[in-house]
């Protein structure tokens, strides 16, 4: 693994570990019981995204499973206004826009690569973050919207 790839993971790690400290911050502002446990919810879900940045580096390498699948939701919701009344649908929404930004973030700099290593790994990035993406977008739709799911 090159010296660029690895500074890359490990700028990669430090996203994560912002975005920890940011659910842990809105969990803290938040008054509803329910909503923040959500946001408690998404800061470990971060220190999961962190662990597996950190197995990239091992000599056994990091897998991702899966081809998740971009439904748009999130680009079509507006982010709620951070109060601490927030509910955890709108909590969820948050959530959505973050790892939209992220999985655009990734696909950008990606772009910006010749083919090879580091493009490869970038693109796994954006990958990743969709695949986050699509599930807050499905606690969202199973939060917001529990009638769907429930047979009369």
């Amino acid at each position: 693994m090159t010296t660029e790839i690895t500074a890359i993971i490990n700028s990669a790690i430090s996203q994560e570990e912002q975005a920890h400290e940011f659910y842990l911050r809105m969990a803290n502002l938040v008054s509803q019981a329910e909503t923040k446990e959500t946001f408690q919810y998404l800061a470990r879900e971060e220190l999961e995204h962190k662990a597996f940045l950190q197995s990239c580096i091992t000599p056994q390498g990091c897998k991702l499973v899966g081809h998740p699948q971009n439904v748009h939701l999130a680009e079509h919701l507006q982010a709620p206004e951070i109060t601490p009344e927030m509910s955890p649908q709108e909590a969820l929404v948050v959530a959505m826009k973050q790892e939209e930004s992220s999985h655009r973030f990734y696909q950008t700099l990606a772009g910006l690569q010749p083919p090879g290593e580091i493009r490869n790994f970038l693109e796994k990035m954006a990958q990743m973050e969709l695949s986050h993406k699509e599930k807050m977008e499905y606690l969202y739709d199973n939060t917001a919207f529990p009638e769907v799911w429930h047979e009369a």
